[in-house]
């Protein structure tokens, strides 16, 4: 065995004696004027540090100061009101109470403060207008300016709207592109659609094969030969796609509708394609028909107008009373699915679905449609002007600061034909709530399953009535339309900053979605964050086609999908989880429910299910013999905690 080199120095030539017995004159020279320059930038700048630190640790002192203040002033008023909302605020003694009695005073004055701003900026700019037109009498080119009438909302948000025209943005008059749903996704996504016709099919066998000649749409796009797709029932939006509803028969399903429509046109919701989406449902046989149809709310917060028409653009241009392409796009859908004069229509819309549908309910109207009611939820109607023939219901949250940005409250209108009801519903918080979790469609239909069981008025309990025996009875079908802005416009993100990052750690959607696909009888899953209210509001959505619904209604059978999804809300701040599930072998029925903690730390778990004209009754009573109705289940804290931390190094 060979001995071995004992250890040197490398490399051994920097290391000669003769090149380190002395310095040089000029190495004296520079030592000398670094120390002589080094020393007292050194002393500075470490002055300059110790100047902010203590500067931070003031200001931090002093923001403590008033956050404790701000504390304990809110936690007194409270004290003398009877009912305090959100929820009773502890005596803030501790950083936690401190945290929640700050939180309610933050949602508080949110809304109040939008509101109030926008009610009297007329007010406080009048002084300016009357200025500026002063300053036009001597300057000729300031005349032509009508600055008064800038000082209302809707003319402020013209302007807002032509100022973005002239740099590229917010620009809109496209014509409209029409396309059912279905055919949509055979133009875009053949593979999905061909998958959704086989799952909808029971006499195509229990395994999924494609049909020969399908269409490829990468091999297309690339020019190159490809082979057929390794994972065909892998692809995002197969589950959601799949789940689509047949039926809408309560209020509280009028909102899960919604949510369900929003996902399905959200262009970050797994490479979805930017589209508008709306949803008709013919009620009833020809001659006795009603109709309900149902707008998107806003998709995408881009101030660069994109294919879908539903984005921020449409959005201001109705606040400023202009018609956006949206509305048309509305207006020709509802005359291509066969509306008939004379045949009553509901339009319903969450956000800017129900300003949509708001203003849709003027047009057609005046198109010679006959539009009987309207329901709106967590929409600014106040400046949007509705006939007196159509009677109205609109639901807002108390602290939702989006139905007050007009500045305006809804008209209250009490004519025994037509009624303008507004209800303000107080959502159950919990601890550590953001201001997200007032603005989603999914905390709509909570309150709307709140108003519905206990109506808070004669008159609505009248309208609901009203509404309920002519359009949530009687035999439905549902016909979904895909809508864009024609010009062949770009598709935009939701936002134009990422705001949510794949998280770094810990399981991500990707891991997620891939472990439950590995679970004996999932088909297909899809794990998407939505943002089913705010731009920065996310809510985790998994979509499970699974052989057999059985194993899934013991809570074990689907604690692991929980786990994951609440890690994933943990990393990104989301408000809830939601998780469906539909089966091969009992089409016609769909599971759901919606995780959220509570503020003593349990979980509360609400199960709702879902039947169409498929279910079979028999299976309906084997899987469900308590009934359908809407479930509300108490989970203690511990009860989705990971049983063993496979990521701890050993």
């Amino acid at each position: 065995m060979p001995s071995q080199p004992s250890p040197q120095l490398w490399p051994p030539e920097l290391w000669r004696p003769e090149l380190w017995r002395g310095r040089t004159a000029l190495g004296r020279a520079a030592l000398v004027l670094g120390l002589v320059v080094g020393v007292p930038v050194a002393i500075a700048l470490g002055l300059v540090l110790a100047a902010l630190g203590v500067v931070g640790a003031v200001l931090a002192v002093v923001g403590w100061l008033i956050g404790a203040a701000a504390a304990w002033v809110w936690f007194a008023l409270q004290r003398r009101a009877r009912t305090p909302y959100p929820f009773a605020t502890p005596p803030p003694s501790s950083r936690r109470a401190r945290r929640i009695a700050l939180s309610a005073l933050y949602l508080s004055l949110v809304p109040r403060t939008i509101g109030g701003t926008a009610r009297v900026s007329g007010v406080l700019f009048a002084p300016l207008a009357l200025l500026a037109s002063l300053v036009g009498v001597f300057r000729p080119k300031w005349r032509a300016r009508p600055y008064v009438a800038v000082f209302t909302l809707p003319a402020i948000l013209r302007k807002v709207v032509r100022l973005g025209r002239r740099r590229g943005l917010l620009r809109d008059g496209q014509d409209a592109l029409l396309l059912s749903y279905d055919d949509f996704l055979a133009r875009a996504f053949p593979q999905i659609r061909d998958v959704l016709d086989w799952w909808n099919d029971p006499s195509r066998g229990d395994d999924y094969v494609p049909t020969p000649g399908l269409p490829d749409i990468p091999a297309g796009l690339l020019g190159l030969p490809l082979g057929p797709s390794p994972d065909p029932l892998g692809q995002p939006g197969i589950a959601a796609g799949a789940m689509r509803r047949r039926s809408v028969r309560s209020l509280r399903e009028v909102l899960l509708s919604q949510r369900e429509i929003d996902d399905l046109c959200d262009p970050d919701l797994d490479d979805r394609a930017d589209v508008g989406l709306v949803r008709i449902i013919e009620v009833g046989a020809p001659g006795s028909r009603r109709w309900m149809v149902q707008f998107a709310s806003t998709k995408s917060w881009h101030p660069r107008a994109g294919a879908a028409p539903n984005d921020l653009t449409a959005d201001l241009l109705i606040g400023g009373g202009e018609e956006p392409t949206v509305t048309r796009a509305a207006l020709d859908t509802m005359r291509e699915a066969g509306i008939l004069p004379g045949e009553p229509v509901l339009l319903a819309g969450f956000s800017l679905g129900g300003m949509v549908a708001a203003q849709l309910a003027t047009t057609a109207t005046a198109a010679g449609f006959t539009v009987t009611h309207l329901l709106v939820a967590g929409s600014p109607l106040g400046r949007i002007p509705v006939p007196d023939t159509v009677s109205v219901l609109a639901l807002e949250h108390v602290l939702d600061p989006v139905p007050r940005i007009e500045g305006r409250e809804n008209p209250l209108r009490e004519a025994a034909g037509a009624p303008f009801l507004t209800v303000k519903g107080r959502p159950p918080l919990s601890h550590g709530f953001r201001i997200g979790e007032l603005h989603q469609s999914t905390a709509y239909a909570d309150t709307a399953a709140a108003v519905e069981a206990d109506p808070p008025d004669e008159r609505v309990r009248a309208l609901l009535a009203d509404v309920a025996a002519a359009f949530f009875t009687g035999a439905q079908r549902i016909h979904d339309h895909a809508t864009a802005r024609a010009g062949g416009l770009p598709p935009r993100p939701s936002v134009p900053l990422y705001l949510h990052s794949t998280v770094e750690e810990g399981i991500t959607r990707g891991t997620l979605k891939r472990t439950v696909r590995r679970l004996p009888g999932v088909v297909a899953v899809d794990v998407y964050q939505s943002r089913s209210g705010f731009a920065t509001t996310i809510l985790w959505n998994a979509d499970l086609l699974v052989r057999e619904l059985d194993p899934w209604l013991i809570v074990a059978g689907r604690t692991a999908v929980y786990r994951g999804l609440l890690s994933l809300l943990a990393r990104q701040r989301a408000v809830g989880i939601h998780l469906r599930l539909q089966a091969r072998a009992t089409p016609g029925i769909t599971w759901e429910a919606t995780v959220q903690r509570l503020t003593d730390g349990r979980w509360q778990e609400t199960v709702d299910v879902t039947l169409d004209d498929r279910a079979d009754p028999a299976d309906v009573a084997r899987l469900f013999p308590e009934g359908t109705t809407t479930v509300v289940v108490i989970h203690p804290p511990d009860a989705f905690a990971p049983i063993l931390d496979v990521a701890r190094q050993r």
